[in-house]
């Protein structure tokens, strides 16, 4: 049987990054026995140009929700340019990364999976849309409008803005109204 927790904002938890240059908002985190965490999926503000905080033996996925875009370089490569909305963008944790807000500042949404013991997926949801999501642990979080996620066998569950929906061990559909935008994070356990 499914089970199912509302996150409200008070929910939400504000960390430092590592490398001291801002905050990130935890969503929705789940701790590893070795004291580093399985996965996390973050929200976080970018307001000007800097390197990403490493991470070793973690993917990573990351995608603009607010502002015009960014630019990434990995380990050196030429820059990479991500709009809003686009789709997840994947790199692993330990590489160098450079980012660089294209036009002010930016919001991104992160996926982060310890590589030994998760894969995942992470997809942005706008207005008159639905998806199936499915995973050992599934996340949605809805950043304007509210979400409605009906899992499989039960009720539908209206998710506000702001709100997330932690759902383990079970399937569900995500429905997105017009005007509404959301994420949806899908972990499974290796």
């Amino acid at each position: 049987m499914p089970t199912v927790t509302l996150l409200s904002p008070a929910d939400h938890r504000r960390v430092p990054w590592k490398n001291g240059g801002g905050v990130t908002t935890e969503l929705a985190v789940e701790p590893a026995t070795d004291g580093r965490f399985l996965w996390r999926v973050s929200i976080a503000d970018v307001v000007e140009p800097g390197p990403f905080s490493a991470f070793p033996g973690y993917d990573r996925l990351i995608a603009v929700v607010e502002g015009d875009g960014m630019r990434l370089s990995v380990d050196g490569a030429p820059p990479v340019e991500r709009r809003r909305l686009d789709p997840a963008f994947a790199f692993p944790g330990e590489a160098a990364v450079w980012c660089e807000p294209t036009a002010g500042p930016i919001r991104d949404v992160n996926l982060m999976l310890a590589r030994a013991s998760a894969t995942g997926t992470l997809s942005l949801l706008t207005g008159l849309a639905g998806q199936h999501a499915d995973g050992d642990v599934v996340l949605v979080h809805a950043l304007a409008g509210c979400l409605s996620v009906t899992p499989d066998g039960g009720d539908t569950l209206p998710v506000p803005e702001g709100h997330s929906l932690l759902l383990r061990d079970g399937t569900a559909r995500v429905e997105v109204p017009e005007g509404a935008e959301g994420v949806c994070a899908e972990v499974r356990r290796r």
